[in-house]
């Protein structure tokens, strides 16, 4: 009995010695591949000092051990998410090769080397990718949005409906297969998978599918979609593998970006504490504090949002946008005085605006001083000849002092700068409806009945109006 365990201890040491030598080669051969192909650290010179010594750190810590691997993979990842492509690829490239079974490396590659355009190099990292990894649903979207845009329109239906054939209401995987299907010029199937990605998902195809209603004479159909649409139909998929590395950013503008890509994908919380990062890495980036106020303002929270308006106008005085934003929040809880001295405000630090002359004026004319609202209506026009929004404005004092004429010539002036603008288009039909010229009245009538900017509601109303005045 002795004899015998004496023999199986000595198989368990053998066995543990021999582990313990490969364990021993495999680590010395990680060692060599990264000491033979991991790229000098960039200068440090002008960089953000924690970046940099984490840079130093993580550099040191890959080459000479221990945790190599994880050294290397944390080193790949900051890189990445500054901005250090050709660092973070090269990086990749030895991840792959000593941490073969690993689909994030190639995965994290797939997307370098496609933002670069080189497809065919992507194609074959994420087919690597669908290899050690089937569940990874982002890797087969990405793959098919590859194959699509290489002209492989057989190969990417595969992809897409190889998802489609275990997730049917997956929107990201019905909005691709749409795609395939207008490359092919299959209107009706586009149709059909956008309606069904709308479904899963609001956000997705809406301006596509706008297009098709419109091609197919659907007005009323494409009507109602661009009411609610709020984004453009090509929203980047979350990817956790790519969407974590910001993590690790120092870099405030593609940390807005992508607190702007989790808002667009309605991740507002997530969108708001990657902004606020952003602002702690640039404290006078007046877009971010706006942007920043928009996102409290979808969470219903004005007071955060009035909070960071504040803060833009601050950074920016000149900035319209941060002092409409503050107006807007004033009149939306009926301070019609302080909106009205924000106005006055915001006038001293931007005189020529658009939307500052454009409140000013309608504040005069809700007050009944239509007089003095022209100069502002004029200065909006004359800076800002491309929008019809001054003309308009104008129109509606003209109206009020009875100078019919003019009305008509601003409005006028208003469908020449924006031929589909929505507001030119009723107002003119009423205008003509209401002064009995039934020819012009009907000619702009059909214009409003056909642009899909022009609500349902606004449209019957039209018609009524026209119907009781003419027959």
């Amino acid at each position: 009995m002795k004899k015998r365990l004496s023999i199986v201890l000595s198989a368990i040491v053998i066995a543990a010695a021999l582990i313990g030598v490969l364990r021993w080669d495999s680590q010395r051969r990680d060692a060599i591949v990264i000491e033979a192909h991991i790229p000098p650290t960039p200068s440090i010179k002008h960089l953000n000092p924690e970046f940099a010594q984490r840079v130093a750190d993580l550099d040191k810590r890959a080459v000479e051990g221990p945790n190599r691997i994880d050294s290397l993979a944390s080193l790949s990842q900051l890189y990445h998410a500054n901005g250090y492509i050709n660092h973070a690829w090269q990086n990749y490239r030895i991840l792959i090769e000593i941490d073969e079974k690993n689909p994030l490396w190639p995965h994290r590659l797939a997307t370098i080397v496609s933002g670069l355009g080189q497809l065919s190099d992507s194609v074959a990292l994420y087919q690597k990718v669908m290899k050690l990894d089937q569940k990874y649903i982002p890797t087969r979207i990405h793959l098919g949005d590859t194959f699509l845009k290489l002209n492989q329109y057989d190969e990417a239906k595969k992809v897409f409906q190889s998802i489609l054939d275990t997730e049917p209401d997956n929107p990201y995987a019905l909005f691709g297969q749409a795609r395939v299907a207008l490359a092919q010029d299959e209107t009706a199937r586009a149709k059909h998978l956008l309606e069904s990605a709308r479904r899963a998902n609001g956000r997705i195809g809406g301006d596509l599918l706008v297009d098709i209603y419109e091609t197919l004479g659907e007005t009323s159909k494409a009507r109602a979609v661009l009411h609610d649409v709020t984004w453009s139909s090509h929203i980047d998929i979350p990817d956790p593998w790519v969407d974590e590395i910001v993590s690790d950013c120092f870099d405030s503008f593609e940390v807005a970006m992508a607190a702007g890509k989790a808002g667009r994908a309605g991740e507002t919380a997530k969108a708001i504490l990657l902004m606020k990062k952003s602002i702690t890495l640039d404290p006078l980036d007046h877009y971010a504090y706006d942007h920043l106020a928009q996102l409290y303002l979808d969470q219903g929270k004005p007071g955060p949002a009035k909070a960071a308006y504040e803060n833009c106008t601050k950074v920016l005085p000149t900035y319209d946008e941060g002092w409409a934003g503050l107006i807007s929040i004033e009149k939306k809880a009926g301070n019609h005085l302080g909106a009205s001295k924000l106005i006055d405000q915001a006038l001293v630090n931007c005189p020529t605006s658009l939307v500052i002359n454009n409140l000013k004026g309608e504040w005069l004319l809700n007050n009944n001083r239509p007089l003095e609202a022209i100069p502002y209506f004029q200065t909006a026009i004359r800076n800002n000849p491309q929008f019809a929004t001054g003309h308009n404005y104008l129109a509606s004092v003209y109206i009020k002092i009875g100078q019919n004429e003019k009305a008509l010539e601003e409005l006028q002036k208003a469908l020449k700068a924006e031929p589909s603008n929505p507001l030119a288009l009723k107002l003119i039909t009423i205008f003509y409806i209401l002064s009995g010229h039934q020819v012009q009245a009907e000619s702009y009538l059909k214009k409003a009945i056909s642009s899909p900017r022009i609500s349902e509601e606004v449209i019957r109303n039209l018609q009524t109006t026209f119907n009781n005045r003419f027959k």
